[in-house]
């Protein structure tokens, strides 16, 4: 039965990777991501409409690396800071309720997944670029 499992689970990352399956959430984030006006909206990185694909880079390639220990970890600090939100709740009866969401809050509900969006420099404006200030 393992090795059923093992085939299942590399088929599945085999389709994710190459593109045949998306995740569920990049399937509703497509869905709920509907243009507000009728002319179609540019990226700001490349000037692109932002239905047309990216080209992937190094950082793209360097963020998925990363995820890759990010998760893991991520999912440990998740638990540890709930068990202990959980308790510090039960041990003050429930008077310590805002100190046990923010440690709730700060281990579980901040950005899960890294994107090459967050290495990548911002872009430098030249000097002859900035508006005059009144």
């Amino acid at each position: 039965m393992t090795r059923f499992h093992t085939g299942a689970a590399t088929a599945l990352l085999t389709a994710m990777l190459t593109g045949w399956l998306e995740p569920a959430a990049a399937l509703a984030q497509a869905q709920a991501a509907t243009p507000s006006s009728a002319q179609p909206s540019r990226s700001d990185a490349d000037g692109a409409p932002a239905g047309a694909a990216r080209h992937v880079d190094g950082y793209d390639v360097g963020a998925a690396a990363v995820n890759v220990v990010w998760i893991p970890f991520k999912i440990g600090v998740c638990g540890i800071s709930s068990g202990l939100a959980a308790l510090a709740f039960i041990a003050t009866l429930g008077t310590g309720r805002d100190w046990s969401a923010s440690v709730f809050e700060e281990g579980c509900v901040h950005k899960w997944l890294i994107q090459g969006d967050d290495f990548r420099p911002a872009a430098v404006q030249t000097p002859g670029n900035q508006e005059s200030r009144p």
